[in-house]
C-alpha cells in the first residue's frame, strides 16, 4: 500500500505543475430545469423526453447537499431504497442497494461505465465513491436487464466521478479542502485535472476521512463497549489520451481502504479494493464505439466477537480475497429518427471465504468462479410527438469449482449454467406540447452472487447462512406515467407494478438461524411522484415522494403479505439550493418511512425524519468556507437491526484553490 501511495503523491504532484500561470474561471451557467440521462437508452436524451422513467442528481444538487459519503447522496435520489445506508457504520455484507421498491440486489450500480457491485458478494464499496468525488447520479427506474444485463431488475445506477478536463492546454484546475466537526468527524479531500501536454490530460483526486459514535443498538450494546470507530481513504487517478477530435482513450486507476470498528474487541472489519481499467471510444456523427476492460482486486478482513455470552473474545475471523475482470463494448448508431444500439459484455468472478475460530483453527469456507457473458440488441423510433424502443437481452451464467468445506469434508456444487432472455418495450406520446405520456414494461432476471452460494456470516447472536441450492430470480414490470412540463417546473408522475419470482433472500429459520433462500412470489406496486422548479438562475426546489407496497405473496407459513426488508413503505425529499448574496446554501428534508429487516417483519427499523444544512462562503482568491450541518434534527434511528445511523454531526471546512479556480456550477 505505501508503494501505491508514493505513485499516487507523484501522479498528483505531475498533475499539479502542470501549468505556469492562473487564468480566469470558465463561465458558469444557469441551473438547468430539465435534466438529460444517458442510462435509459445509452444515447443522452431529456428527461421529459424519455419513454422510461429516471432521477438525476446533477453537480450542483450534489454540492448543496449534507452528505460526506456516497450512500448518503444517493438518498436523495428518487427512486433509490436504501435511503438509511450507513456505510460508515455497516456490516460491509450488508451495504446492498433495491432500486423502485423491487428490494435487496435487484438493481445494478455503474461507476463512469464499470460495474461498481462486488462480483463475488454483491455489495457496494462506497468508501470508493465518496461525495465530493462525485460529479453525477442517473438512475433508471424500471427493468433494465434488457440493455445492461442480470441484476437490473429494479434499474440502473449510473454514477460519474471527477475525471479529467477536455482541454489540450490551459492551467491546472483543482481544490484542497480540510474538514472537522462533532464525533471527530474529519477529512482532507484534493482534487486536480489538467493538461499535461500533446494530447494527452490527468486528473488526480484523493480522500481520507473519520467519523466514530455509539453505533450499536439496543439488544446489541454489552458493558464493554466504547464508541465505533470508522475510517476511509480512496484514491482517483485517470490519464486521458485524444489523438483526434472524435477519439479518447482513457486508464483509470482507483484504490479505497477502510476499517470499522464497532466498539468492542475483536468486533470489526477492514477491506480493500483496487481497480485498474481501460477505455476506448470513438464517436462521428451518427455512430459511438466504446469497449472497456477491467480488473479489481478486493481483500476483506472481517471478525467476530461472542455474543452475546462472552463479548469481547474472539468468535472467529473470515478473510474473504476476490478477482474480477470483465470487457464491455457498446456500439450505437442513428440519427434523429432511428438508433440501434448493441451492448454486449462478458465478467469473470473468483473468490473464497475462509473462516477460523478464536484459537486460529480453520472452520469452514467456501469458494467458487462464476463466469456470465450477455449481447443485447436495442432499436428507437422517433417521431415529432413519439418514441417507442425496443430491445432483447440474452445472458449466460457459468458456476464452475463452487465447494463448501467444513473442517476436512469438502461438498462439491455441481457446475451449471444458467441463461435467461430479458425483452423490454417502451413508449412515449405527446399529448400536447408540454405533457407526455409513458409506458414501459420488460423482463428480468438475476443469477445469485456466489457469496450467497457459498458464504455465511454472524451478527450478534445470529447466523446467516448460505445455500448452494438457490435458483435465479425471474422478474417481470411494468411502468406507467406522465411527464408535464412548463417553462420553469417539471412535475412526472409515475405507476409500477412488479413481479419477481424464486425471489432471494434471508428467511428465518429459527430465531438465531436466517438462511439464503428462494421466495415463491414477491410483488411491489409503487408511485413515485418528482416535481422540480427553477425560482431562479441559481434557485431550484426539488421535491419528490413515493409510496410502496413491496410484499412476499407466495412464501411459507407466516411470511405472505409480510414488506420485503429495507424497502420502506415510503419515502419523500424536499432540497431547496439558492444564493443568500455571495453565499450559496442548500437546505434538506428526507423522510424514511417505516421498513424491516427480516422476512417476517419482526425486526422493525422504524421510520425517521432527517435535516440537514449547506452553505460555501466565499472568500478572496477562490478560498471557501463550507458550512456542513447533518441530520439537524438529531434523530435517532436505525440504519441495520444492530446498529444506530449518524447522530447530528456538524462540520466546517477551508477549501482553497490548486492552480487556475474552477467554475461553480451556477451564476447569477
Amino acid at each position: 500500500m505505501f508503494s501505491s501511495m508514493c505513485v499516487i503523491a507523484a501522479l498528483a504532484a505531475i498533475v499539479a505543475v502542470a501549468t505556469a500561470s492562473p487564468s480566469p474561471s470558465p463561465t458558469p451557467s444557469a441551473l438547468p430545469i430539465i435534466g438529460t440521462v444517458r442510462v435509459v437508452t445509452g444515447s443522452q436524451q431529456s428527461m421529459h423526453n424519455l419513454p422510461v422513467p429516471a432521477s438525476v442528481l446533477d453537480q450542483q444538487a450534489i454540492v448543496s447537499l449534507p452528505a460526506v459519503t456516497g450512500d448518503q447522496v444517493l438518498r436523495y435520489l428518487p427512486g433509490f431504497d436504501r435511503n438509511r445506508s450507513n456505510s460508515m457504520f455497516t456490516n460491509y455484507g450488508q451495504l446492498r442497494v433495491s432500486f423502485a421498491g423491487l428490494g435487496n440486489d435487484r438493481g445494478l450500480v455503474l461507476a463512469d461505465g464499470i460495474p461498481a457491485q462486488d462480483g463475488f458478494g454483491g455489495q457496494v464499496d462506497w468508501a470508493q465513491f465518496p461525495a465530493p468525488d462525485l460529479v453525477r447520479a442517473e438512475l433508471l427506474r424500471g427493468p433494465g436487464s434488457a440493455l445492461y444485463g442480470g441484476g437490473a431488475v429494479g434499474g440502473v445506477l449510473a454514477l460519474q466521478t471527477y475525471g479529467p478536463t477536455t482541454e489540450l492546454s490551459g492551467p491546472a484546475q483543482g481544490t484542497v479542502s480540510f474538514a472537522g466537526g462533532t464525533h471527530a468527524f474529519a477529512q482532507t479531500y484534493a482534487q486536480s485535472t489538467a493538461p499535461l501536454g500533446g494530447k494527452l490530460s490527468a486528473s488526480f483526486s484523493a480522500l481520507a476521512q473519520q467519523l466514530q459514535y455509539d453505533d450499536l443498538a439496543p439488544g446489541y450494546q454489552t458493558a464493554h463497549d466504547n464508541e465505533a470507530q470508522s475510517q476511509s481513504n480512496m484514491a482517483n487517478i485517470r490519464l486521458r489520451y485524444a489523438p483526434d477530435t472524435n477519439t479518447i482513450l482513457e486508464y483509470g486507476y482507483l484504490g479505497a481502504w477502510d476499517y470499522q470498528q464497532e466498539g468492542r474487541p475483536n468486533y470489526d472489519f477492514w477491506r480493500n479494493q483496487v481497480q485498474n481499467a481501460l477505455r476506448i471510444a470513438h464517436a462521428t456523427k451518427q455512430s459511438s464505439l466504446t469497449g472497456s476492460y477491467y480488473e479489481r482486486n478486493a481483500f476483506v478482513t472481517n471478525r467476530a466477537d461472542v455474543y452475546p455470552s462472552a463479548p469481547g473474545r474472539l468468535l472467529y475471523t473470515q478473510y474473504v480475497p476476490t478477482h474480477e475482470s470483465g470487457v464491455l463494448v457498446s456500439w450505437i448508431v442513428g440519427d434523429e429518427h432511428s438508433t440501434f444500439a448493441v451492448l454486449g459484455n462478458a465478467k469473470f468472478v473468483g473468490g473464497v471465504s475462509n473462516q477460523y475460530n478464536g484459537a486460529g483453527a480453520f472452520t469452514v469456507s467456501g469458494s467458487g468462479t462464476q463466469d456470465s457473458s450477455g449481447l443485447a440488441l436495442q432499436e428507437t423510433l422517433s417521431g415529432a410527438r413519439y418514441e417507442v424502443v425496443g430491445g432483447l437481452r440474452e445472458d449466460a451464467i457459468d458456476l464452475v469449482d463452487a465447494a463448501t468445506q467444513k473442517g476436512t469434508v469438502v461438498t462439491p456444487i455441481a457446475p451449471r449454467t444458467d441463461r435467461a432472455l430479458s425483452p423490454r418495450v417502451a413508449v412515449r406520446y405527446d399529448l400536447s406540447k408540454g405533457l407526455a405520456f409513458r409506458a414501459s414494461g420488460g423482463g428480468d432476471f438475476r443469477a445469485p452472487y456466489l457469496n450467497e452460494l457459498v458464504r455465511g456470516y454472524q451478527i450478534g447472536a445470529v447466523q446467516y447462512l448460505p445455500n448452494s441450492a438457490l435458483v435465479p430470480e425471474r422478474s417481470s414490470s411494468l411502468v406507467a406515467g406522465f411527464d408535464w412540463l412548463h417553462a420553469s417546473s417539471e412535475l412526472s408522475a409515475d405507476f409500477t407494478p412488479a413481479f419477481v419470482n424464486d425471489a432471494i433472500d434471508f428467511r428465518t429459520i429459527s430465531p438465531t438461524v436466517q438462511m439464503r433462500s428462494n421466495f415463491s412470489h414477491t410483488q411491489t406496486d409503487g408511485t413515485t411522484v418528482v416535481y422540480a422548479r427553477r425560482l431562479g438562475s441559481c434557485s431550484r426546489l426539488t421535491l419528490w415522494g413515493n409510496q410502496q407496497y413491496s410484499r412476499i405473496t407466495a412464501g411459507t407459513a407466516g411470511e405472505d403479505g409480510k414488506q420485503l426488508p429495507y424497502v420502506p413503505k415510503a419515502s419523500a425529499s424536499a432540497e431547496y439550493d439558492t444564493p443568500v448574496g455571495a453565499v450559496q446554501t442548500g437546505v434538506s428534508i428526507n423522510y424514511s418511512g417505516m421498513t424491516w429487516a427480516d422476512d417476517l417483519n419482526q425486526q422493525p427499523l422504524g421510520s425517521a425524519v432527517t435535516a440537514g444544512l449547506h452553505a460555501i462562503v466565499p472568500l478572496r482568491d477562490g478560498v471557501k468556507v463550507v458550512f456542513n450541518a447533518d441530520n439537524v434534527t438529531n434523530a435517532r434511528y436505525l440504519s441495520s437491526i444492530d446498529r444506530y445511523a449518524p447522530p447530528q454531526v456538524i462540520s466546517l471546512a477551508l477549501s482553497a484553490p490548486v492552480g487556475s479556480p474552477q467554475a461553480v456550477a451556477c451564476s447569477k
